[in-house]
């Protein structure tokens, strides 16, 4: 006699749709912690930050939040809550398709925020994330200062409406043979005059201008962005920032990741990671004192490890160091190696106190 099968076929039927299910709903699950992994949201925010009528309590931050008010990182907005969790110190911004774009986005990474982000991009003209919709005379065809002041009235009101407040410009290498348009033309006089009246347009709208590349010589030898450069610096390289210092006004300097000798001595590490470059500066500019990008292979590749050199550019003294590593789980893992060395010795928290100070007075706190 045969027995009838049925049941036993849907029976078998029914286990494998639900095996199926289960590992459905599985994979989805994991995909999604994966992609919440990625995008950082498994990082504990920081406590909120206490202001009374303008002024912030140094004593009043976590360490952990006075390190990461020292890094701007890529602007990605796929990255906002945990840029906003982490309290970084600011955003730096690539090419948008629009206008409407850019100032949607800064939006969203300002809202909410007590301390607001440093919101950063390069605008000099032949280098310029806002191509897709508008043009921006390059520094190489500026020939006067009042040319020169105008370019700067002219990005500094775009920048206010686009919601920026931090511009990486302007250029002042004497000489520019990589890129050929982002130095001022003429000799060192002509050129410190020039990026002076260029600051004192940009930053009559409230934009923070960065001369770049302390000590000089960044656009000569070799693209710091590739190689590891060395280069000897005379008293011509350094005379915009002499101008400039003895005027007053430049917000801050980038120093760049070429290893100099003569008047400015690196001592064989990149300038960046100097402290002998850095705290020369220190003792004749007191603005903000910013890094070049970090994971440029001028820096990169000077060191074994990224821990390594995690805790070089902040022993040296920047106040604000670019990290554009897009992973948010890299940056945090950054601060916690700073905040390590810190709680060692092995990097000032006298230093980081000082940075931050700097940092929050220049967006416009009161620092106790």
């Amino acid at each position: 006699m045969v027995k009838n099968k049925t049941p036993l076929i849907k029976e078998r039927t029914l286990a494998a749709k639900n095996t199926f299910i289960i590992l459905l709903i599985t994979v989805i699950i994991l995909g999604l912690l994966n992609i919440a992994q990625v995008k950082g949201l498994f990082i504990l925010a920081q406590p909120e930050v206490r202001i009374t009528q303008g002024a912030i309590s140094l004593d009043s931050l976590t360490l952990e939040q006075k390190i990461a008010q020292m890094l701007i990182v890529q602007g990605n907005i796929n990255n906002l809550q945990a840029w906003k969790d982490l309290q970084v110190g600011g955003v730096h911004l690539f090419a948008r398709e629009s206008q409407e774009v850019f100032k949607d986005q800064i939006s969203q990474f300002q809202e909410g925020l007590h301390v607001p982000f440093f919101v950063t991009v390069d605008l000099e003209g032949c280098v310029n994330p806002f191509l897709n919709f508008r043009n921006f005379t390059p520094a190489a065809e500026i020939d006067n200062t009042n040319r020169a002041y105008l370019k700067g009235v002219e990005e500094g009101k775009f920048l206010k409406e686009v919601g920026v407040n931090l511009n990486f410009a302007p250029v002042v290498d004497l000489e520019d043979e990589i890129w050929k348009c982002r130095s001022f033309p003429g000799n060192e006089r002509q050129i410190s005059e020039l990026a002076q009246a260029y600051v004192n347009g940009l930053q009559g709208y409230g934009i923070l201008a960065t001369m770049k590349h302390y000590p000089g010589k960044t656009l000569v030898v070799r693209d710091p962005h590739k190689f590891i450069v060395n280069a000897r610096i005379d008293e011509r390289d350094l005379a915009p920032y002499n101008f400039a210092i003895k005027q007053g006004a430049v917000k801050a300097v980038m120093v760049s990741h070429i290893i100099t000798e003569g008047v400015i001595d690196s001592e064989q590490v990149p300038s960046v990671v100097s402290r002998k470059v850095l705290g020369e500066l220190k003792q004749q500019y007191g603005g903000l004192i910013i890094s070049d990008e970090i994971h440029m292979l001028g820096l990169k590749n000077f060191y074994r490890s990224l821990e390594e050199m995690y805790v070089a550019v902040f022993k040296a003294g920047n106040d604000l160091i670019l990290n554009f590593d897009s992973d948010p789980n890299e940056i945090h893992r950054m601060i916690k190696i700073v905040k390590t060395a810190a709680q060692s010795g092995e990097i000032s928290i006298t230093d980081i106190d000082a940075s931050v100070t700097k940092i929050l007075t220049a967006k416009g706190f009161k620092v106790v």
